[in-house]
């Protein structure tokens, strides 16, 4: 009669399917798999008896590679640079203006668009009070808002023949982190507050979130039991 199966291969076989697992759910997100193919792999690899079996399942994809990050800003507020933080009125009439980088941004901001565009851009910026009161104006113009992750944002206003957008991060007000209050009127215009990492694209965080979301779905699928047809 054979020995039964040492538990220490039991436990190589654990733990590869555990990984085979999230590679295939990483090419998933990376639309290397198709759903079918994905659903037809996780089932083959639940299944799998051998580490052998579950190396072949994957021997096609390409290895995981380091996800790509992005370093914060450290958030804080430096009140060292009150005496720099004048306020500001940014105007934009028939043209383009941007403010990014490392900025000092006073407590109070105005901006506006007159039949032009604006972009005020918060990734790399150092705040010099706790609360930054934006007031924004746009008239047949946009405005776009680029936050940080971890900066909380407050947005309200009113709009005619136009769009007031925020798609903050939910980040929770701290107080050891400043807040920024917008306070937005748009006629025929838009403002919209967006998230990014610092350097990344608009395209950039779109394709990002979306990969994120395919890879949370892959993930729960993937935890989910075999269906009995599959097994």
């Amino acid at each position: 009669m054979p020995d039964p199966t040492p538990p220490s291969s039991l436990v190589a076989v654990r733990d590869r399917r555990e990984a085979a697992i999230q590679q295939l759910a990483d090419s998933f997100a990376a639309d290397v798999l198709s759903l079918e193919d994905f659903d037809d792999r996780v089932a083959r690899a639940h299944s799998a008896t051998t580490v052998a079996e579950l190396d072949a399942l994957v021997a096609d994809l390409p290895a995981a590679a380091p996800s790509k990050t992005t370093a914060l800003v450290p958030l804080a507020v430096d009140q060292s640079l009150e005496s720099n933080a004048t306020k500001r009125r940014l105007r934009s009439i028939f043209g383009n203006l941007e403010r990014h980088g490392a900025w000092i941004v006073p407590d109070t901001l105005a901006v506006s668009a007159t039949f032009g565009s604006a972009v005020i851009d918060f990734r790399e910026a150092r705040f010099a009070a706790q609360t930054v009161t934006l007031d924004a104006r746009v008239f047949c113009g946009n405005l776009e808002v680029i936050v940080p992750p971890q900066l909380a944002v407050e947005c309200d206003g009113s709009s005619i023949f136009g769009n007031i957008e925020s798609h903050g991060g939910n980040a929770v007000a701290d107080p050891n982190r400043p807040v920024l209050r917008i306070h937005g009127s748009a006629v025929l215009g838009n403002i919209e507050v967006q998230t990014r990492l610092p350097g990344e694209s608009w395209g950039d965080a779109r394709k990002r979130k979306r990969h994120e979301r395919k890879a949370l779905a892959a993930s729960r699928r993937a935890a989910l039991p075999p269906r009995r047809d599959e097994k």
